[in-house]
């Protein structure tokens, strides 16, 4: 990361507070890779108009479209009056990353989110309400502007990794290397392929 705090400028002010806060707009509505591969994936302009095709926060600027979401317009050449695209003035929104990691430090949000969020709600204490993702990025939900909320360092990371205790019952994950134990106890043969070594990502990330 870079440090805890860090709060760049973003070329749209967009508000979780306002999305994930009031109107409850679920994370992975937005970040749908956070829970199926590595990355979080920041969400396409097509994606905020699946709501502000419509939602227009007129109200709030005396009838005139809100500044920040004909921003969006503008990104995706769409001409609000006629409803119209013109794809000769798009341009893409340059987002400023945030959560920033080392090229050489691996991180899987999936992992985390999926196999781990029982084991992270229960060490982080998260109410049954919050999604697993407040465990590192922070009560989100109250963020008028992101932030990076944890430090996101390799101690901090580490700690963690020390003090969760793993729910392993019912996890085929788990369930698995006891398998491979028990072969092992056998005098089985074990290949690495058998533990995962033909999983393209253990090479390629």
């Amino acid at each position: 990361g870079v440090h805890t705090g860090y709060q760049p400028v973003q070329p749209i002010k967009f508000s979780h507070e306002l999305h994930a806060g009031t109107n409850k707009i679920d994370c992975q509505f937005c970040h749908s890779g956070a829970f199926k591969s590595k990355n979080s994936t920041i969400p396409s302009a097509n994606v905020c108009m699946n709501c502000h095709k419509s939602v227009q926060a007129t109200e709030k600027y005396d009838g005139e479209i809100s500044p920040e979401i004909q921003k969006i317009y503008n990104a995706l050449g769409y001409d609000p009056a006629s409803m119209t695209y013109d794809k000769t003035k798009e341009k893409p929104i340059e987002w400023v990353r945030v959560h920033n990691l080392p090229d050489f430090a691996y991180f899987n949000h999936s992992q985390h989110v999926v196999v781990g969020e029982e084991a992270i709600r229960k060490e982080k204490g998260l109410k049954p309400e919050e999604p697993v993702c407040f465990a590192c990025h922070g009560p989100v939900d109250t963020m008028e502007e992101i932030y990076q909320y944890s430090p996101l360092t390799m101690k901090w990371c580490v700690n963690c990794h020390k003090d969760t205790q793993l729910e392993v019952k019912g996890n085929a994950f788990y369930d698995k290397i006891i398998e491979a134990h028990e072969k092992i106890k056998k005098g089985e043969k074990i290949t690495p392929a058998a533990l995962g070594g033909l999983e393209c990502g253990k090479c390629h990330y």
